[in-house]
């Protein structure tokens, strides 16, 4: 299969055969619109950092992840900045054991390396090296680990306003009584919401967000003081420290990590 800008893609859903690989390479930045496909699809990003929304969870999705998306699920991908990826679409019960949920998952060299080849395969209806190459991939995708770069999305209006807010500008310094009178809610109301409709306290949601938006800038290699100081930390040793508690990583480790090509596997 040839490498493909964004916009110059064939539609997946007008392919006839079971499997389907791309390799979209784009020099600009890119949104792709809510959407969905018959199938099945993966999604692995090989350059720049993708903010993904799968059904009703926000996704990051940078070097050496995955995105697990299922058959007839709405999603959309967006990159502020020149990124590539290799989408596989499948029938979707080529790919059986995985999760009925959008998902990231971490995925090992193998993984990786059988990802490209199958995006890069010619499009023609599969053969036997082909379908041995997804038996391959099937059986390492059931063993991969779902990664904490996702977060639920909740459905009241005034929460999602709330969310919407705050995904445009995580570090927006507004306290949670500021944003529910915002919003037409009470503090109380807010809170009881946000447990009941994403499972997390809505100070939690908060901090998976600012540490999500954190790595993205990281990974596309801006500055560690910039990055802290967009993100309300008065001193950066304070926000490497969270950073570092939350992820298990310095910010300034993985930013080196991305720039030498070994994205976010330490």
């Amino acid at each position: 299969m040839a490498h493909f800008a964004p916009g110059a893609a064939p539609d997946p859903d007008q392919c006839p055969y079971d499997i389907l690989g791309m390799a979209i390479d784009s020099p600009a930045a890119h949104d792709s619109g809510a959407h969905c496909h018959q199938q099945a699809l993966l999604m692995y990003c090989t350059r720049g950092v993708l903010e993904i929304q799968i059904g009703e969870r926000y996704c990051l999705l940078p070097p050496t992840l995955a995105a697990w998306i299922p058959a007839g699920l709405p999603h959309s991908a967006r990159a502020s900045k020149p990124y590539s990826y290799r989408s596989l679409y499948f029938k979707p019960d080529l790919l059986t054991g995985l999760p009925a949920y959008g998902t990231v998952l971490g995925i090992n060299a193998l993984s990786r390396e059988v990802i490209v080849r199958i995006a890069e395969w010619p499009l023609a209806p599969p053969d036997g090296p082909l379908l041995r190459l997804m038996q391959v991939l099937a059986d390492e995708l059931r063993l991969a680990p779902e990664q904490a770069l996702s977060l639920p999305l909740p459905q009241d209006r005034r929460l999602v306003k709330l969310c919407e807010r705050l995904l445009a500008d995580p570090g927006d310094p507004a306290t949670l009584d500021a944003l529910a009178v915002s919003v037409g809610a009470s503090r109380k109301t807010i809170h009881r919401l946000f447990v009941q409709q994403t499972g997390l306290h809505f100070a939690a949601w908060r901090q998976q967000l600012r540490i999500m938006n954190a790595r993205k800038r990281l990974e596309e290699g801006e500055p560690v003081g910039r990055v802290a100081a967009d993100l309300g930390y008065a001193q950066e040793s304070a926000f490497i420290a969270m950073f570092r508690k939350a992820t298990g990583i310095t910010p300034g480790r993985l930013r080196r990590g991305a720039s030498n090509g070994s994205g976010s596997r330490e």
